[in-house]
């Protein structure tokens, strides 16, 4: 008995696999016709193997009694063995779900990460990089104006300088020979008799009279049309001037004081000019110095929030690609998972449908073998062996 069981056992885990199905099916069955289902029968190894197996034990005992037991035995060890196979499929398919809901949850992550960040650096980083170039620009521009404008205040303040340095030189020269040629005119003016219409000159005094009157005459020609007015009545008096009459010399002398005066009022102005535009070069160079700390603050405000930029945009890059790089070995690892588990799933099922099949040519093979006509039909056979 024991022997037969055995030869049951090896041919099963020969020939079968692991099921699905939890009911016990060994007990219940009804009988067909017997022709025909040991036809069917023996179209399996299982079933080839029980009809085998009966006539083999028929042949020993004289009954199959025993191999009914043993092959419901084995069944139920069968059913067993498929309990098993899909309590550890069920502990498979948790680990898999628990590992799709991981990865996706991974994926979907690193996607919301992705997608965040290329907003951040799209609608963000980059229009405001943009935007502090266009800063940078007009800044630059201002602070070339400013010191375009330092420039040329220098350059105006010199040529101002200038001009009133060589207009006071000859105003001072101008009112030095005029005061030459009062000094020589008063000389004549005291000599002689103070009654006399007429005085006694000398050809030196008369060379040096008219010396002096040319030398002022060439002054007051550089000053401009605001003095050709003088310029014309010291060119009347000096042309064929009669040195001797004291009114024409009294004339002369009013006419130089007449001038001088108004030589000397041009040259203070002159200073007082210098003065007011000193003033107003230093007020332009405190307004230029003061936009240029200004734009030169800005400028440098603005490059440092650039830089700053700069680096947030290639930090931002990093992460982009550092979590497209992760999305991928995600949705990787969950796409070799899902086929792992499909392959896994096809195994299982191949296996369930196998043993299911076998279980019922089992419980098939259990029903033929204790009817009437198939024991009949068993000693048939040994009868005629």
């Amino acid at each position: 008995m024991k022997r037969l069981y055995s030869v049951v056992m090896l041919l099963y885990l020969v020939s079968a696999t692991t099921v699905t199905n939890n009911q016990g099916v060994m007990d219940s069955y009804v009988n067909p016709g017997l022709q025909s289902q040991i036809d069917e029968l023996t179209q399996s190894k299982i079933g080839h193997m029980v009809i085998d197996l009966a006539e083999v034990t028929m042949r020993v005992t004289g009954a199959v009694d025993s191999l009914v037991e043993g092959v419901k035995a084995f069944g139920r060890q069968i059913e067993e063995r498929l309990k098993l196979e899909n309590t550890q499929w069920e502990v498979v398919e948790s680990e898999h779900n628990a590992k799709v809901i991981s990865l996706s949850s991974q994926a979907n992550q690193a996607e919301f990460d992705i997608n965040r960040e290329k907003k951040v650096l799209n609608s963000e980083l980059i229009p405001r990089l943009h935007e502090l170039d266009d800063i940078l620009l007009g800044l630059k521009a201002k602070q070339t104006d400013n010191a375009q404008s330092f420039k040329e205040a220098e350059a105006a303040r010199n040529t101002q300088h200038d001009s009133f340095v060589l207009t006071t030189t000859e105003f001072t020269d101008a009112l030095r020979n005029i005061d030459e040629a009062l000094d020589l005119l008063t000389d004549l003016f005291k000599s002689g008799e103070v009654r006399a219409a007429f005085i006694e000159v000398t050809d030196e005094q008369k060379h040096k009279v008219n010396k002096a009157l040319r030398q002022v005459k060439a002054n007051t020609e550089n000053f401009g049309h605001q003095y050709s007015s003088f310029i014309q009545a010291l060119t009347n008096l000096t042309e064929g001037f009669n040195f001797k009459d004291r009114q024409v010399l009294k004339e002369m002398c009013d006419f130089l004081n007449s001038l001088r005066l108004n030589i000397f009022d041009a040259l203070t102005k002159a200073y007082k000019d210098e003065d007011s535009q000193k003033q107003q070069d230093e007020l332009r160079r405190q307004q230029l110095t003061a936009e240029k700390a200004v734009f030169d603050q800005q400028y440098a405000d603005f490059y440092q929030e650039r830089e700053d930029k700069t680096v947030r945009i290639s930090d931002v890059e990093t992460m982009i690609s550092t979590r497209e790089a992760d999305l991928k070995a995600y949705q990787d690892r969950l796409r070799t998972e899902n086929n792992n588990y499909s392959a896994n799933l096809k195994i299982h099922d191949d296996i369930v449908s196998s043993v299911q099949q076998e279980l019922a040519v089992l419980a098939k093979a259990l029903q033929v073998v204790q009817t009437p006509p198939f024991l009949d039909f068993l000693n048939g056979r040994i009868a005629k062996a």
